[in-house]
């Protein structure tokens, strides 16, 4: 699988190319991006992620909905899972198939935030607001990322990274993409 490495989601009209011509050479390739833990990113993230799935020919309403789905996970990496200014990840990988694709989205936060919880603490918070109070719960605070995943995604992981970072992942299967 190809890597694309960005370190900065400041994307000059140059590494714009530079993916573009690996997005046409390859059809499984995964982005890395590094970024600083700060909301100032998060339209930033959301403009580099709707560029890639356009420049993937992704469906605008499927893309309206990744990107969605993406920021919502930098949004709680940020919120709850790190220090300001804490180096979050972002990673994506992508497996082209004809005319269907696989999407996979992951955010690693530096898990230094006040709220920071590890996969087991997610999986069994997640387990908690599904079978209680998920459906009627009112509040439009702390339910969303269960909301979303729940209606949008085939599915939501949680794992521990080698570092004891947080890593949630979300995952499409076999969407279709556009005709070019």
């Amino acid at each position: 699988m190809d890597k694309i490495v960005i370190d900065n989601v400041e994307l000059s009209l140059k590494d714009k190319e530079r993916i573009v011509n690996e997005l046409n050479t390859s059809n499984k390739y995964s982005v890395e991006v590094f970024y600083k833990s700060d909301f100032s990113n998060t339209s930033i993230l959301r403009n580099f992620v709707s560029f890639l799935c356009e420049q993937i020919w992704i469906d605008p309403t499927w893309t309206f909905k990744i990107v969605l789905i993406s920021d919502e996970l930098n949004n709680n990496a940020i919120e709850y899972w790190s220090k300001v200014w804490d180096i979050n990840k972002m990673r994506i990988f992508v497996n082209r198939k004809s005319d269907i694709c696989d999407f996979v989205i992951e955010v690693e936060d530096t898990w230094n935030g006040l709220y920071h919880k590890n996969a087991e603490a997610m999986y069994k918070l997640r387990e908690e607001k599904i079978e209680r109070w998920f459906k009627d719960y009112s509040s439009i605070r702390g339910r969303w990322l269960f909301l979303i995943i729940e209606n949008l995604v085939d599915s939501l992981y949680f794992k521990d990274s080698s570092e004891w970072w947080l890593i949630v992942w979300i995952d499409f299967k076999d969407f279709k993409i556009q005709d070019k």
